[in-house]
């Protein structure tokens, strides 16, 4: 039987007893009925990854008992990769943050863009990032990660680029002057892509001009929610962990 894995945010001590948070309590309790004495992973980052067993499960409350480290914390990627995704209608975002996830993205910032047709009222905004924050986590405990990706609150390309970075900052574009795979060896990028619209010239010539290398990734156009799959394996193939 397949345990499973939840990321807690809680301090994880061997020989501890812990009551998982509402959430995670209803998966275990009530999604996957789990009784007195299954088995369960817990991890963070800060931690690492604990074997852990049920020691109560009742009405949507569940309480474990830690058990032994399986794995130590780890030491920082070595290559550090920010995703800029401009944000998309339907599912498209919720598919490329959950396989940037996979791909061991460290941090994600959804874009508001000129052909972007996403525009976010303060509330819809504030639910959009908890269910962002919710696939992030998803795909973590599913992929094996310890670490969860930072999901930043939007912000405009403009405002994006403004912001000062030691990154190396590339921009996806169909007419870009380089291909992807011809980045120079690299440990910190900002990986800059657009919604199913693209970029506007406009905002390519800003890139442009907040040092951007606009690159592209081939002869075909991919969609907003296959290039950033694509993107992030290459880079990863080429400068981190992907072999």
């Amino acid at each position: 039987m397949r345990v499973s894995r939840l990321h807690i945010t809680d301090i994880l001590v061997a020989g501890a007893q812990l009551s998982l948070p509402a959430e995670s309590a209803h998966y275990l309790g009530t999604v996957l009925r789990a009784r007195e004495g299954d088995k369960v992973m817990l991890f963070n980052a800060r931690d690492g990854e604990f074997a852990a067993a049920v020691s109560k499960s009742k009405k949507g409350h569940v309480d474990v008992t830690i058990g032994e480290c399986v794995r130590a914390p780890e030491n920082a990627a070595t290559l550090r990769l920010h995703l800029a995704l401009g944000l998309s209608r339907g599912d498209r975002m919720d598919y490329a943050i959950q396989k940037a996830t996979e791909l061991g993205v460290t941090e994600i910032t959804p874009l508001f863009t000129e052909h972007g047709e996403v525009r976010l009222k303060p509330d819809r905004l504030e639910n959009k990032l908890r269910h962002f924050e919710k696939i992030a986590i998803n795909a973590a405990e599913q992929c094996g990660r310890l670490d969860v990706p930072a999901i930043n609150t939007p912000l405009s390309l403009d405002a994006f680029l403004a912001q000062k970075t030691n990154a190396t900052r590339l921009l996806l574009e169909p007419g870009g002057e380089l291909r992807l795979t011809a980045a120079q060896a690299l440990s910190d990028i900002q990986l800059i892509i657009g919604p199913e619209g693209g970029f506007s010239e406009h905002e390519v010539s800003l890139a442009r001009a907040s040092n951007c290398e606009i690159m592209r990734l081939g002869p075909r156009v991919l969609r907003t929610e296959t290039a950033p799959v694509a993107a992030l394996a290459i880079l990863q193939f080429l400068y981190g962990d992907l072999a």
